[in-house]
């Protein structure tokens, strides 16, 4: 029966059974928490600095070209190319995608 569970690296006994056992374990640690937690009004929501959110989130909400100004400015020269080159249209990222890939296998190739 044993060598029938471990013969090959896909056993379906072996996959139900380590299945079978992290449930038990999740379920175990699952029954190691709070038996006495009640969500009330307040809890579960975000903590911001002991502040309660604001009712207009977009007020915290911050930008992806905020958070990254600093860094963005700091290598402006590197970044003004590839932000003409993205040009949006699905065909030209395919092209550049086949395009590093062949180079990439010739060079895995060359290299092997």
């Amino acid at each position: 029966m044993i060598d029938i569970v471990l013969r090959d690296i896909w056993s379906p006994i072996l996959f139900i059974i380590v299945g079978l056992l992290v449930t038990l374990i999740a379920y175990l640690f699952y029954k190691l928490g709070n038996s006495e937690y009640r969500k009330t009004r307040y809890k579960g929501d975000p903590f911001i600095s002991g502040n309660r959110p604001p009712k207009d989130l977009q007020g915290i909400h911050v930008g992806g070209d905020n958070l990254y100004w600093g860094f963005t400015h700091a290598l402006k020269k590197f970044f003004e190319p590839l932000v003409k080159g993205h040009t949006g249209i699905v065909n030209d990222y395919v092209y550049w995608f086949v395009v590093t890939l062949a180079v990439v296998l010739v060079y895995l190739y060359i290299a092997m």
